[in-house]
């Protein structure tokens, strides 16, 4: 049984930080939601989540592949992440608190904004001009949080070791 890591990113920062972890951990499924919804939850014993912000909030696909998954979820070691753009600690709160229900919040033993990006060559004429506007942005950029990517990693392994030796 292994780690699926569940993601959504209109972008691809959310999926850059799915690979960066990935990479990091082991026996792990890399899992595009919106590609791919489904899940064969008989051989997943651990999840990690991630998603991107866009307009204060995520995806359509991933707030419906939350609710439709949350039993299966609350089953497992739960980590959720997001990349959002937010400057302010107090933004970000609100976010991952719009963004995850309380219930998946409570559960889950990570819930951090991991860093944030804007890839200029993905986005539209409208999301760059919207980018530029509010971001103050004016060209592609990828700004990771390292300590939490470094904690996430640390607390799933820290996961995967309590339920291989607690089964």
């Amino acid at each position: 049984m292994g780690t699926l890591i569940a993601y959504s990113s209109r972008y691809g920062t959310s999926e850059k930080v799915a690979a960066l972890l990935a990479e990091r951990l082991e026996d792990v499924r890399v899992q595009n939601i919106v590609e791919e919804p489904d899940v064969k939850w008989e051989t997943i014993d651990h999840v990690i989540v991630g998603s991107s912000i866009r307009m204060g909030t995520i995806q359509d696909e991933m707030k419906e592949w939350l609710a439709r998954h949350e039993p299966h979820l609350l089953e497992r070691p739960l980590a959720l992440y997001l990349c959002a753009g937010t400057p302010t600690e107090s933004e970000r709160i609100r976010e991952l608190e719009e963004a995850y229900r309380d219930t998946l919040r409570e559960h889950a033993y990570f819930v951090e904004v991991v860093g944030s990006g804007y890839d200029f060559e993905r986005m539209g004429f409208l999301d760059k001009a919207i980018v530029r506007m509010m971001a103050k942005q004016k060209e592609s950029s990828l700004q990771l949080d390292d300590t939490k990517l470094n904690q996430l990693v640390e607390a799933a392994q820290t996961s995967e070791r309590t339920r291989s030796e607690n089964p």
